[in-house]
């Protein structure tokens, strides 16, 4: 998946803003953008969500793991933004590693502010030590970016890699 640019940075700029608990910001920046860019930047949170999620369980996540994110993020105080330990549980496992759509899982009224909380929230509460939220996501997208230029047959070589270095190494 190519990042484009005129999606990406204003979701940045929401997901900035639902970090420092700027709602009102928020809801400027997402008028200002359009629905259509809006609409854009969900793929791009739930990415970024499911990335944390695998990196934080250095593998595919369990679903004794996405309860144990979804509590860490939602009780972790890094925000107070409106997003509960089963709506980021039900995000990650359903949608954002799952193959549902958020109308099925999620209320319209809801479904355009969980994946930003959710990933507003999962950035800050494991962002690794030393790097800011927005270096954790560019690393994120730079990946992601990466992986899809690579052939699947690869996986093998890259597991075994991150296998003998071990978890601290990488």
């Amino acid at each position: 998946m190519r990042i484009d640019p005129n999606i990406e940075q204003p979701t940045r700029t929401m997901l900035g803003h639902a970090i420092r608990d700027q709602l009102d910001s928020l809801a400027d920046v997402m008028q200002a953008a359009g629905n259509n860019t809006f609409t854009a930047s969900i793929p791009l949170c739930v990415l970024a969500s499911a990335y944390i999620a695998i990196n934080v369980s250095e593998r595919w996540p369990t679903e004794a793991d996405l309860r144990e994110i979804s509590k860490n993020a939602a009780e972790s105080g890094v925000t107070q933004l409106d997003i509960s330990q089963q709506e980021i549980y039900e995000y990650l496992s359903r949608v954002a590693l799952g193959s549902e759509s958020f109308d099925h899982v999620f209320s319209p009224e809801r479904s355009g502010t969980i994946p930003l909380f959710a990933t507003a929230n999962l950035l800050l509460t494991f962002c690794p030590r030393g790097k800011d939220w927005w270096e954790y996501l560019d690393q994120i997208w730079a990946a992601v970016e990466t992986a899809e230029g690579v052939s699947l047959f690869v996986l093998p070589a890259l597991m075994l890699r991150a296998h003998k270095k071990g978890p601290r190494s990488r």
